[in-house]
């Protein structure tokens, strides 16, 4: 409301009244808009030249930065040479095995690497080979000898093994070289590399010389000179370099990277022009060393024979690069360092200069005056908009306030207002029902509390449908999921053919006790079954357990040992851990397979065996034979039948069964410190089991248990006596079904969900063999079946065919559902009975001997 007419209290007040009635926009504009002009030119003013100064540091940093990047990737070439030396020092010094060699790396190097020497102690053991156009030219002895740079000149076996001595530049000529049926005269600029040879008792055999191209210097850092630098300071920036080795001289400088800049002479021409002083280095004529008047050049190469890089200053008494024809901004310096070995120290080589002629610094101290000037146009503005921005969004806040209100009604959420500051009214408002707020989220934790108390109660309370120790076999494997009723389908048909057996899975998911199974069920039960770990023993002593010696064979040899092969005759051999057999155990395992004879260590003929072999890894053998580690043809022949056996992690409805049988194994054995009798299981334990990701499989589920039952104090396991690995993974899914010993558990992960509906298709054919592969029956183990399917079995027979909720019945001892599902699977599993149907009309057949079943009596 706008206020006319004088008031009381002159001018002032009337200028008050003025501002008081105008809007919260107009306010804004007409106070903050000239203040914050002001303070922007102000700031413009006081930074303009802290930002240039900045500036001007950063270009210097990333030109000190290039020069580094450069020098780095020139030690990385000197380090690749020290390796390739280190390389062929390790292999034979035989002359034609270095050319092939030498081949090899021209192929792939070109003509980084120009010479290879061997300086041996005799001249018979000395020969120098030249990489000419990627042919390896030998140079005659007289030639190499008559060479002023020769290689042969001296021999110093004062160096360790395996450390590399680096040589100054050198200029190298080769006279009267044969070259194409002709002779010629070969020039090189190289660094030569050298390393002592040493035999394995450890004396001196020579020195092994290897050279490298400073061409391939040149076109590093050409290639870092050069707009599609690695590091550069933008498509603008001009920069030449120069390398100079450790005693000043000027070697080469970088070139443009036209076509054949490659193969362009090692120069120095353009960045020393304007200098005054000395031509040719002994040992390389094109160096060039500027006069002792050039203070700051000098002052660059002290600073890199002391290890150090930095920038030039262009200023003041002797200046560089700045007159004549090299008009530069800038000179950064950084120094090429080499070590001798892994741990030896570092030895500068030469040093890199790098000239920038782009006036960078120049142009963008131009570039920020404009700047300055648009931005403090351009802020004025954008800072008027701003303000009349935030004075219209406040008128806003009301309406934020009251949708966050209605939102949180809807959802029936007691969480705190999280609105941007408010005007001081709206924020009294706010704070206020924040409060109210609180005190619903102190009623809602007070419920969630009891609640959790109550979930808490509930983990502590006992699982009642567990199996009975009784009911589970008390050898052998335990399980009634959908993955171990393929693998008990897949183990009784195994058992049924003497082929070799190949069976792989993780550790800890029992790949012996599937070949105990299969041995057991097999015409070879009354034989013996021998288990070998190949990873345990090494090469000799695999070798002599598994074949055996005989008398004399060697000095220990004091009586024949039959070995496995011959010892598991008319039985079972399982190599555990085939995968980890050494090479020369691969080839004898592969022999003695393909003929079904072996050769004791020492005998003069071959011995035959009747032994079934079964084979076990936690390995991808078909990988390892990918890598050479392990022979394809020794796989094909283990693996003419291969079973997987399943991780715990997909099979966990097994999980209460297994738990219960390592319970009952662990209180039968009486050690001190566990319990008398088979424990209680809390469901907060069960549950914790259930959603754990079991990387050591069964084996980690058994260890587990058995730390339990140490740290259980009374009859019940609460979660806390689980103590999991911190190391393997957990599942945690949102909605997982809680494990309550009901056999439910977590759904499996995505991929695992996947593969198992993949299996499903052919799950039911293992599982459920078709009428014609039923032939295959084997007879009952009666240590496999409980007192309940002992007593039944006889009416079972008799009945023909029973349903699960028969099978109930007839047991009359009031057993669930889940224990008569395991007995019938059992059955299954033995070979006594078989599936038919699916669903509710699922039935379990009795299989006479013969494998034909009887009419159904327990259908009309």
């Amino acid at each position: 409301m706008r206020v006319f007419g004088s008031v009381t209290g002159g001018s002032s007040v009337e200028t008050a009244l003025f501002f008081a009635n105008r809007s919260l926009a107009g306010r804004m504009l007409m106070l903050g808009l000239p203040l914050l002009a002001l303070v922007l030119a102000l700031i413009f003013f006081a930074t303009g030249r802290s930002i240039e100064n900045i500036v001007n540091r950063a270009i210097t940093r990333n030109a000190q930065l290039q020069a580094q990047a450069m020098g780095l990737a020139l030690e990385q070439i000197l380090v690749e040479t020290r390796n390739q030396l280190l390389i062929l020092a390790a292999g034979s010094m035989d002359r034609q095995e270095m050319v092939r060699r030498l081949k090899f790396r021209s192929r792939a190097d070109g003509l980084r690497y120009r010479e290879v020497a061997f300086m041996g102690l005799t001249p018979e053991n000395r020969y120098l080979l030249l990489n000419y156009g990627g042919e390896i030219i030998a140079v005659p002895p007289h030639v190499a000898l008559d060479a002023p740079a020769s290689p042969f000149h001296s021999i110093s076996p004062g160096q360790k093994p395996g450390n590399v001595s680096v040589s100054q530049p050198l200029e190298v000529t080769y006279s009267m070289v044969p070259i194409d049926k002709s002779l010629q005269s070969l020039a090189f600029y190289v660094l030569r590399f050298s390393t002592p040879i040493y035999d394995a008792a450890g004396n001196f055999q020579g020195i092994l010389i290897l050279s490298l191209d400073l061409r391939a210097l040149r076109d590093t850092m050409s290639l870092f000179s050069s707009p599609d630098a690695p590091i550069n300071g933008g498509e603008e920036t001009r920069v030449r370099s120069l390398f100079f080795d450790r005693d000043g001289w000027m070697l080469f400088q970088s070139e443009s990277l036209d076509t054949g800049a490659g193969e362009k002479a090692l120069s120095s021409d353009a960045v020393r022009a304007g200098f005054r002083g000395d031509f040719g280095r002994p040992g390389f004529s094109p160096a060039f060393r500027p006069g002792p008047e050039h203070i700051n050049y000098w002052t660059m190469v002290a600073e890199v024979q002391a290890g150090r890089s930095g920038q030039l200053s262009l200023s003041g008494n002797g200046p560089v690069w700045n007159t004549g024809q090299n008009r530069v901004e800038g000179v950064s310096y950084a120094p090429v360092t080499f070590m001798s070995g892994p741990e030896g120290p570092r030895v500068v080589v030469g040093g890199l200069g790098m000239l920038d002629s782009s006036f960078t610094s120049t142009r963008t101290g131009m570039q920020l005056l404009s700047i300055y000037s648009l931005c403090f146009l351009g802020g004025t503005l954008l800072l008027g908009l701003s303000l009349w921005w935030l004075a219209h969004s406040t008128g806003k806040s009301l309406n934020r306030l009251s949708s966050e209100l209605r939102t949180r009604n809807e959802l029936d959420s007691a969480d705190a207002l999280s609105l941007p500051p408010l005007p001081l009214e709206l924020e009294r408002i706010k704070r206020n029902v924040n409060i109210l707020l609180g005190r619903l989220r102190r009623a809602k934790a007070d419920q969630i509390s009891q609640a959790e108390e109550q979930t808490a109660q509930q983990q502590r309370e006992p699982v009642a449908d567990l199996p009975d120790p009784a009911d589970l076999p008390t050898r052998g494997l335990v399980g009634t999921s959908l993955p171990m009723q393929t693998l008990y389908s897949q183990i009784q048909k195994a058992s049924q053919v003497l082929a070799d057996v190949l069976i792989v899975g993780e550790t800890g998911t029992g790949k012996e006790l599937v070949s105990e199974s299969i041995h057991r069920l097999s015409d070879r039960a009354d034989g013996p079954f021998i288990t070998i770990n190949c990873g345990a023993l090494d090469e000799a002593l695999l070798m002599d357990t598994l074949f055996g010696h005989v008398k004399g064979a060697f000095t220990e040899a004091k009586q024949t040992r039959k070995g496995a092969f011959l010892a598991a005759e008319g039985g079972t051999l399982m190599l555990d851990e085939v995968g980890n057999a050494a090479p020369k155990v691969q080839q004898a395992l592969l022999r003695a397979l393909s003929t079904r004879r072996i050769r004791p260590l020492g005998a003069d003929h071959d011995v035959p065996f009747d032994t079934r072999i079964i084979a076990a890894t936690n390995a991808e053998l078909r990988g390892d034979g990918q890598d050479g580690s392990f022979r394809d043809d020794l796989y094909y022949r283990l693996a003419v039948i291969t079973i997987q056996t399943p991780p715990l992690r997909r099979r966990k409805e097994d999980i209460p069964a297994l738990m219960v049988r390592f319970m009952a194994e662990a209180v039968a054995t009486r050690e001190q410190g566990m319990p008398r009798t088979i424990p209680r299981i809390s469901r907060g334990a069960l549950e914790k089991l259930m959603h754990h990701h079991w990387p050591g499989n069964v084996r980690e589920l058994k260890n587990t248990l058995t730390r339990a039952l140490t740290f259980c104090d009374g009859d019940l396991i609460l979660a806390e006596n689980i103590q999991l690995d911190p190391g393997a993974q957990h599942e945690s899914r949102q909605g997982a079904a809680p494990a309550s010993g009901t056999g439910e558990q977590p759904a499996d992960t995505a991929s695992e969900r996947a593969q198992d509906g993949e299996r499903d298709k052919s799950r039911d054919a293992a599982a459920d063999p078709a009428p014609d592969q039923d032939k295959i029956t084997v007879g009952p183990d009666r240590e496999q079946l409980n007192h309940r399917q002992r007593d039944l079995l006889p009416r079972l027979a008799a009945l023909g065919s029973v349903s699960r909720q028969e099978y109930q019945n007839l047991a009359g001892e009031g057993i669930s559902m889940r224990t008569a599902q395991y007995d019938l699977q059992q059955m299954v599993r033995l070979g006594l009975m078989r599936k038919e149907g699916r669903g509710p009309a699922q039935r379990y057949v009795i299989v006479r001997p013969g494998g034909n079943a009887p009419a159904d009596k327990g259908r009309s």
